[in-house]
């Protein structure tokens, strides 16, 4: 049941992904080909690195403790150097201009369903208490105010800019204490007096991989972008006083 959840969410993310893109794309690009272009190269990267994600956690190479850590260097990191190339660039201003700023925040509203799977991982004994809210992780306080944060923020606009730049950094910062929980349990258990129990033999298997590998790295690619989207629209404001 957890792992058919983890599956289903991660097809419904990389849908709904990519709906959004080329949503985007339709905006951003007049030109009829190299829209269509844009569209397929989005979903050939997109299929791309769900394939590498999931052949690769197929192979066991994550189910082991041994170092260096794999997860963070095989998922964590690639995803990582991708957000940062992708915000630096400049090909991307125009899809950045183009692209609906309450998205970015509605679409966090799918880490309430994270933590109720990573809750269930908890109640099967894959990963300690600590990973989940009922622990140390407030992950689910960011998916259910997101629905609030998108509607007072973007639909009334009632809410501060600056209010949506912090609820945002808190949402990457939840997902910087899971990612810190998850990796030194799997890795530096020697590190707690009294460490949780977190199995890497499931943690490194598919699809929980999808967890490191897609989900987190698309939660923290959405808050950079509203962060950046909030920012210029704030600056634009501000050009036009």
């Amino acid at each position: 049941m957890i792992k058919a959840g983890f599956i289903l969410l991660t097809i419904l993310m990389a849908t709904l992904l990519y709906i959004g893109i080329a949503a985007v794309a339709n905006r951003a690009i007049t030109d009829a080909s190299k829209q269509k272009q844009f569209k397929t190269r989005s979903l050939l990267i997109l299929g791309g690195w769900l394939t590498y994600v999931s052949l690769l956690s197929l192979t066991g190479i994550f189910t082991t403790a041994e170092l260096p850590p794999r997860v963070p260097l095989l998922l964590i990191l690639p995803c990582l150097l991708f957000i940062f190339w992708f915000f630096k660039s400049n090909r991307f201003s125009n899809l950045i201009s183009a692209t609906p700023a309450g998205w970015l925040v509605y679409m966090q509203g799918f880490r309430i369903v994270v933590e109720l799977l990573l809750l269930g991982m908890y109640t099967e004994g894959m990963i300690p208490r600590a990973s989940t809210f009922e622990g140390y992780n407030y992950e689910i306080l960011i998916g259910v105010s997101a629905f609030g944060i998108g509607y007072f923020g973007y639909t009334k606009k009632v809410l501060p800019p600056n209010l949506i730049i912090f609820w945002n950094f808190a949402g990457n910062l939840t997902l910087a204490i899971i990612g810190f929980i998850m990796i030194s349990h799997a890795y530096f258990p020697h590190i707690y007096t009294n460490p949780g129990y977190l199995s890497i033999k499931e943690f490194g298997s598919f699809p929980y991989t999808l967890f490191a590998g897609f989900i987190a790295p698309v939660a923290i690619f959405m808050h950079i972008f509203s962060i950046i989207k909030t920012k210029r629209e704030v600056y634009a404001d501000r050009d036009t006083a």
